[in-house]
Parts: C-alpha cells; structure tokens; sequence
C-alpha cells in the first residue's frame, strides 16, 4: 500500500530505543502543513462519529424568503428547484406575488408584513434552519419584518446552543436590464440586514450601488456594530438623515473585471461581510469569460466566514466590523452565450445557501456553486420555456444526498470499518503477536498490488483536468512505486526473508479486478474513488494504532512492525489521504445521480476488498 517516511538511503537511521525516530535527508522535523492535515482528518473522522450517534435529518434544512415567480425560473419556484438539486429541503415563506414570465413582470403584490411574518414563524416555530437564502423585499416594512424576526431566531438558536445558518443575502435593488426596483427608502432599509448575514450576491448594478452607500453612510459611533438590540439599526446601515435625492441617481455599473474586483472589496471592508460579485452582465455583452469576484473581509477568516464553518458554526449574531483588508479570489468560467438567463441571480444565492453548510469555507462553496450554476446554464437552450428570456435547467444534473460525499461513504461503511478495527491481522500486529511469515506473506501481496495501483494513480494523473490533482496523482504514483517497495525489501532482509516476488493470491487478483472495472470505464471519478479506500482505511488504521501504542506505552523501536505502524500514523501520510478525500468532494459535487452511484460503488467495494486484503494472510491455509 502507499507509504510515506521510509527511505534506504544511507542518511536514515533506525535505533533500538524507545525514543527511535526516521529521519530523511530533507528534514527531521515534520512539516507544519502534514500535522495540520492529521488534526484536520481527525476532527472531520470524529465529526462523522458524533454525527453517526445522532439522530440527523437526511437533508439540510434551507429557508427561502423571496417573492414568486408563475413561469418557474426566477425566485421562490427557482429557489426550490436548486434547493433540490444540491439535495437539500426546502422551506419558502412569500414576500410577493408577482404576475411574470420570461418577457417581463406585469405586475406585483406584495404581503402584509404581518403575514410574512407569520410565515416566517411557522418554519421557525416548528423546523430547524441549516442555511437560508434572503431574496427580494420590496418595501421598507417587509424589511425591518425580516430584521427583527431575524434578530429574534439567532437570538433563539445562541441561548439553545444551536449552530447559527448561513445566511446569503440577494440584494435585490436593479435588474438585468438596469431598473431599479426599490425605493431610495427601501434600499437604506436593506442594507440594516446586511451585518446579520454571511455573504451578499449582488448584480454588478447593485455593487455600484453598493459601493455609492457605503461612501454616503455614517457610522453611528454609539452603535453596538451587528449587536442585537431589538428593532435599532445595525452601524453599517445608511442613517436616516441621508439626504433621499442622493439615491436617486443611477450607479455607473462596473465595465470590467478589474472594476468589480475593485468594487467588491470596497463593499467587503466597509459593511465588513462576503461579496460575491456575479460577472455575468459582462458576459451578456460579449466577454468570452464569466468570472465571479468573491471578497471576503479579514475579519472572517480563511474559511472565508467568521468561524462559520461546517464543524463550528457561530451560535449567535455576528460583530461586523468594517474590514482592514479583504481576500479575493476570482471565480474563473468560460462565458455561456445564451439569451436564457432568467432568474440566475436567485438561482445562485440560493444554491450558494444550499452547498455552504456542505462545504469548508465559502471558496470552496463559489466554486462548487459557479460550476454547478455553469452547467444550469449551458442546458438552458434546450428547456424552450416561454419566448423571452428563458430560466435555466435545474435538473441537469441530480445529486442523491445533501452530505458531502465521503460522509456519505463514512455513514455507509460503518460496519465494515468496526470488522476492520477488530481484525485478527491488525491486533497480532500491534501486539507483536503476529508471526513474522504471515506479515511477509501480506508485503508479498502488497508488493503485486502497489505495483499495480501506483499505474492507477498514474493514470488518474493523466485523466485529470486540474493541474493540482494532475500533479498529485504524479507525484502519488512515483513516491508510492519507490518508497513503498523500499520500504518493503528492507523489512524482508532485517527479518531474514526471501525478497523474490511471489505468485499472486486470489484475494489479491480479485482486489486488483475489481479496481480496474472501475478504471475500464473510462470515468475519472470513478477512477479517483476506486483508489481512496486505501488511503483512508490505512490512514484511520495508523492512527488507531498510533493511539493504542501511546496508550499500552508500547516500545516500537524493538517492535517487529513498529515501522509499519509509524508509516500509516504519520502526518505527511494523513495530509496525502485528506487531499485524495478533498478530490472525491469536488468530483461528487459535480456528478450526475449515475456518476456518483459509480463513484459510491466503486468505493464501497475497494473497502470490503481492504479488509479481505488484511485477512488473507490468515486465512490463506484455511
């Protein structure tokens, strides 16, 4: 299988002591990256072990509070659709109901605010809230009523210890066309939501206008920044002495991606909360590129929200403060030429709601939602719906669960990791117990198998896309092929055994099919999820062999495997599985419904393949 320390030069040491530690030529020390990836590949284990004693919900819970649309492309009907196409549930509480198809509105009612609200209250009175996607509020009142409602249920989930949603902010102010469509009123009332939200999504008319207010506030300097005090505005409000006629003139809209880029990170610092900034008006006007600005202020953090991560949300509202300095990352994308682009805007703030508790941080949540959003809307053509400018096509693609997919695979290979933790094989060897010509029988095998399997990941390097995984893999095969066969002539002559290669076994042979069935289909994530298992399953073996050997105060230095145990626990081993974990992500989140079943299959079967690779050592007379 694939190693990680072990190295024949004459530059390593191996010493009969209890304090026994393999050096390399390159460093004694271990590097910082690696020992963050074993804490990273812990937590997230014991993330799915705690999940596994609970009792949760098969989807995520995502709310959306919008107005609608009859024709089905643009706000609360597209808001269910991608709801369900990232494979979450969907609440929907109406702030209007609007006469619109694919050439226009015609005309629009808006709620009561007192029934909003009691819409509002009838999710949160009864349901729980993962995320929730804020949309189009056409009137001051309907705003101030999502406000305080708002202030209320983060309140509410803090004092019960409940994890905070992600809240993306659609900050529905222009059209496509350049319209406006709030009042000067209605938009200063807007922005009193922006410090209780997570991340806003605006239109680059919008981050114009943005960009306008924020030059024209005034920071309240008794204000409590984001605190919550019942129904008082948030600091980064527009004050209500701002002089109406100054918002009446039309922003200059950004010409150029430099210009959103600019215009984005003023937005970010100064109402201190992610800006996404959609670059698809560019792209109507001809751009051969569609790229998307993501702005995140310092104050959030690398995972791109203030703690607001999938493992340690926030409990409660959150300060906002005007930024000192903001991260970009541009969202790059081929243009999609298509006149079908209606209701995009909700489309991707709510899918941006949908994927964020199922990622790390919102990059990784812009770039999953941007590619999804992509392929939505190049199959937009072929809908037909309506003779104007047509929605796109939420079922492109399906996605059958709202987890990530390898707590997918942590949840269904449960049983079959507890056999593998109790094993025979596995406990001899960590006791010491393990004859010597059952573990040289088991390296003979992994010397048939690695051989193969580093020509798989050779292959998935040249199947893959992405210069980062492509060198990955590369590098994944060529260290695996030479440490790993090192590693192994090595413990064969300090234990007296024959280095000779030896036929294959059949639990092998069958191992080694079922990899390559898999790998025959020509399918990339196919091929990446094939060979996980053995990252994983020795990378969890390691490190529950690590803790019993600190535990018991075991010696490896006079141990006959304790070299074998150091390799599988080491840090620079868990780094190399948690990068292979992070490629299946990527690779799920964006396979149809067929694809992720292959990936899931393939899978499942290497993991069983795992165990019954351990065993045959054992059962290889029986």
């Amino acid at each position: 299988m694939m190693t990680n320390t072990i190295n024949s030069n004459d530059s390593n040491t191996i010493t009969n002591s209890s304090e026994t530690e393999i050096t390399t030529n390159t460093t004694e020390a271990l590097d910082a990256d690696s020992a963050q990836a074993i804490a990273k590949l812990l937590d997230m284990q014991q993330r799915y072990d705690s999940d596994l004693e609970q009792t949760k919900p098969s989807r995520l819970r995502v709310l959306s509070i919008e107005g609608s649309d009859p024709i089905g492309g643009a706000g609360t009907m597209a808001d269910m659709k991608a709801f369900t196409a990232q494979g979450v549930f969907g609440y929907a509480a109406m702030t209007s109901v609007l006469a619109q198809n694919t050439q226009g509105v015609t005309d629009i009612v808006n709620v009561e605010p007192s029934f909003l609200l009691a819409q509002l209250k009838a999710v949160s009175d009864d349901a729980d809230i993962d995320a929730m996607k804020i949309g189009m509020l056409g009137t001051p009142e309907l705003v101030d009523t999502v406000r305080l409602w708002l202030e209320e249920l983060l309140r509410d989930y803090e004092a019960r210890g409940k994890l905070r949603p992600a809240i993306v902010l659609d900050p529905v102010m222009y059209a496509k066309s350049g319209d406006r469509l709030l009042t000067a009123e209605a938009e200063r009332a807007l922005t009193t939501l922006i410090p209780l939200v997570d991340i806003i999504t605006p239109n680059v008319m919008e981050l114009a206008a943005l960009d306008a207010m924020s030059h024209e506030t005034k920071l309240d300097s008794k204000s409590s920044h984001g605190k919550i005090d019942g129904n008082k505005p948030s600091a980064t409000a527009m004050t209500s002495d701002t002089p109406a006629k100054t918002r009446h003139s039309v922003p200059h809209a950004p010409k150029s991606y430099g210009d959103i880029e600019r215009l984005a990170t003023s937005v970010a610092a100064h109402f201190g909360v992610a800006v996404y900034a959609k670059g698809g008006a560019l792209a109507l006007n001809g751009s051969a590129e569609c790229t998307d600005i993501l702005a995140v202020p310092a104050s959030y953090g690398e995972t791109g929200t203030t703690d607001t991560t999938t493992t340690d949300q926030p409990t409660g509202p959150v300060s906002k403060q005007p930024a000192a300095s903001v991260t970009v990352t541009r969202i790059e994308g081929a243009a999609v030429h298509t006149r079908n682009v209606h209701g995009t805007g909700d489309t991707l703030s709510s899918t941006l709601a949908a994927l964020r508790p199922q990622c790390d941080d919102w990059i990784e949540t812009a770039k999953q939602a941007k590619a999804w959003m992509t392929g939505a809307i190049a199959a937009a053509d072929n809908l037909h719906v309506g003779h104007g400018h047509g929605p796109v096509d939420f079922t492109w693609q399906h996605s059958p669960t709202g987890l990530s997919f390898t707590e997918d695979y942590w949840r269904r290979t449960a049983e079959i990791r507890k056999r593998i933790a109790t094993m025979p094989f596995l406990e001899r060897m960590l006791d010491g117990t393990l004859p010597l010509d059952d573990f040289s029988f088991y390296l003979h095998q992994d010397d048939i198998y690695l051989t193969d399997y580093t020509s798989l990941l050779a292959l998935a390097s040249s199947r893959a896309a992405d210069p980062h995984e492509r060198a990955f893999f590369a590098d994944a095969a060529s260290y695996g092929l030479e440490e790993g066969l090192t590693f192994h002539r090595q413990w064969y002559r300090e234990h007296g055994f024959d280095v000779g290669r030896a036929p294959m076994n059949e639990t092998t042979a069958a191992y080694l099919g079922h990899e390559h069935r898999f790998t025959d289909t020509g399918s990339y994530s196919a091929l990446v999820a094939v060979v996980m298992p053995c990252y994983w399953v020795y990378s969890v073996v390691g490190q529950e062999m690590e803790a019993q050997v600190r535990e018991r105060r075991l010696d490896l230095g006079h141990h006959p495997y304790g070299l074998w145990i150091r390799m599988y626990s080491d840090p620079g081993f868990a780094s190399r599985t948690l990068e292979e974990l992070r490629i299946c992500d990527r690779l799920a989140g964006s396979a149809t419904m067929a694809d992720y079943n292959r990936m899931m299959d393939a899978a499942l079967g290497s993991t069983e393949h795992e165990y019954r690779f351990f065993n045959q050592a054992l059962t290889r007379h029986a």
